[in-house]
């Protein structure tokens, strides 16, 4: 039988079907794990702020594809956390209306919450499923219709309406005004102006909008001295966030097209001193070559010179040997001649015939075996 304190928080984590796992929230405590053959304790990590970081960013980056261009991944990812941040806030407004200023009338219902939560997560669902286009325009709408939903029906419920309610109205579409310009392009001009619609209509027309509801300040409000003024300064403050707005997108806008063309000169550098470095691998790879070749041929060249060196030593060894033998006895003879008056000339003849004869061979030797010496090969 297994125990373990009540006090202590557990969840289930899905396994395959034979097998239950039972882990807990606390990293000091054990987990029950079962296998179906045995229990297994062991320690698990706590649910940190990290890992909540983590998820985000992982969520954050639904849509994105690695063939997507900088500006594209820009506007999908403030999509995606201007849809995380909306839905945040909402949550937050929510619980804080209800468990902190609960006593005040009014406030985020949970049918509202429920309604908001769908309308700001819907465009990152959206950029999931790859409609990109639809889901950054449904981001700059969302807000608007929302705040104006959930205020026209508190506002339907009211006997009679003060002038906070107006203003905390033009303040709520007053602070989404800025999306358009965070998720859209000034290159796109025709959907950024389909984005800056409804913010710029909802605070140029507020009086007639909320007529048609019957709740316009002549109708259910209560009036006062400064009531138009305060349209009049919210839309002054609209004007100078939206100018602000899209100066800053387009100097956002300016320095990417500078830093690509940045980026495209230093690519088309990379890839000069790419080619010239392989022209320079190659070059040298010739220069080994020929280095190589040259000392094939030097060693080719002093092999011949060798072989020649050891054919002059031949060549004087003859000399001084072979040649010389047969020219003394060619001299002997003569000296013979000139001592004997009664010389036997057929013998005499006969001797030098054959010492001449002995001396022709050797000399044909040496030139045969200085013939088989190329001429290229010949010093």
């Amino acid at each position: 039988m297994i125990s373990y304190n009540r006090r202590e928080s557990y969840i289930f984590k899905s396994t395959p079907v034979h097998s239950v796992t039972l882990i807990k929230l606390f990293p000091s405590r054990p987990v029950l794990d079962y296998h179906g053959k045995g229990y297994n304790f062991a320690r698990s990590k706590p649910v940190t702020l990290c890992h909540l970081g983590r998820g985000i960013r992982t969520v954050s980056r639904s849509g994105l594809r690695a063939t997507d261009s900088y500006q594209d991944r820009r506007g999908i990812l403030l999509t995606n956390y201007i849809s995380l941040t909306l839905s945040a806030a909402l949550v937050m407004l929510f619980v804080t209306r209800r468990f902190i200023f609960g006593h005040i009338p009014g406030g985020i219902t949970l049918y509202l919450l429920i309604i908001g939560l769908i309308a700001f997560l819907t465009p990152l669902v959206l950029n999931w499923m790859g409609l990109r286009k639809i889901s950054r325009i449904l981001i700059c709408y969302s807000p608007i219709i929302f705040v104006w939903y959930a205020y026209v029906s508190l506002m339907m419920n009211m006997s009679s309406i003060e002038q906070s309610v107006y203003d905390s109205l033009r303040i709520n579409l007053l602070g989404v005004c800025f999306v358009p310009y965070l998720v859209l392009n000034k290159k796109q001009p025709l959907l950024l102006m389909l984005g800056i619609l409804p913010s710029l209509l909802s605070l140029l027309i507020f009086d007639l909008i909320l007529s048609q509801f019957g709740l316009g300040i002549t109708e259910r409000g209560v009036p006062d001295e400064e009531y138009f003024l305060v349209g009049i300064r919210t839309f002054v403050a609209y004007f100078i966030i939206s100018i602000s707005c899209f100066i800053f997108q387009s100097i956002i806008t300016y320095n990417d097209d500078l830093n690509r063309k940045i980026l495209a000169k230093l690519k088309l550098q990379s890839e000069l001193i790419k080619s010239q470095n392989e022209e320079l691998v190659l070059g040298q790879e010739r220069l080994n070559e020929i280095n190589h070749h040259l000392e094939d041929l030097v060693q080719e060249k002093t092999k011949s010179i060798k072989e020649q060196n050891k054919l002059l030593l031949k060549y004087a060894h003859s000399n001084a040997h072979h040649v010389r033998g047969p020219v003394a006895r060619l001299l002997g003879l003569i000296q013979v001649s000139r001592m004997k008056t009664d010389l036997d000339y057929p013998w005499f003849f006969e001797k030098v015939e054959h010492e001449a004869k002995d001396v022709d061979k050797i000399i044909t030797g040496i030139a045969k075996d200085l013939d088989d010496i190329g001429p290229s090969d010949k010093v």
